[in-house]
């Protein structure tokens, strides 16, 4: 069955606070990102490269800026719930708890430099009506994320789809 359209569209459009990353931008997390990743973009890496560029410096890739702004695994923030959160959650209690990532937009501004400390401030942006997917049942949630520096200008702004659906249920219609 599916959730109510005013409960949906109550979460839309609420910020949450802003949080701050855990750790500053630093050369490790750069290096460990550049190994994965196998970049050997000298920007990253080279401190004598980046220091003759426009950015005087090492920076890190704009790729990672989520990186900087996660939640500990251990032990969990002591925060209230954002909105993207506490949709989720209701979500979860009418059945709709199974997630999978469809699509994600990054735009980048301004570069994140060792020392820098993120912070994020995420909303939800849009709900889709439910879909039937071949996954089961579900709604596609977008969310916006703002990334902004230590001295409040915006290093990325980004959107993050998913896909919330009932598992159960496709498992139910499987079985018939």
């Amino acid at each position: 069955m599916a959730i109510a359209e005013a409960v949906l569209n109550s979460y839309i459009g609420l910020d949450s606070e802003r949080i701050a990353g855990v750790d500053a931008v630093c050369e490790q997390m750069i290096r460990h990102w550049t190994e994965v990743m196998e970049d050997t973009n000298p920007l990253y890496s080279d401190p004598q490269y980046a220091k003759n560029t426009k950015y005087e410096g090492v920076i890190a890739p704009p790729m990672q800026v989520q990186v900087y702004t996660m939640n500990p695994l251990w032990p969990k923030p002591e925060r209230d719930p954002n909105s993207m959160e506490s949709l989720l959650k209701v979500m979860a209690e009418e059945g709709y708890s199974t997630i999978v990532a469809t699509e994600q937009n990054q735009e980048y501004f301004t570069p994140m430099k060792p020392g820098d400390q993120i912070s994020q401030i995420m909303s939800v942006k849009e709900i889709s009506a439910e879909k039937q997917t071949a996954r089961g049942p579900g709604y596609f949630v977008t969310f916006a994320y703002k990334f902004i520096n230590q001295n409040d200008e915006v290093v990325c702004q980004q959107t993050f789809t998913i896909l919330v659906y009932n598992s159960i249920a496709a498992m139910k219609e499987e079985a018939k």
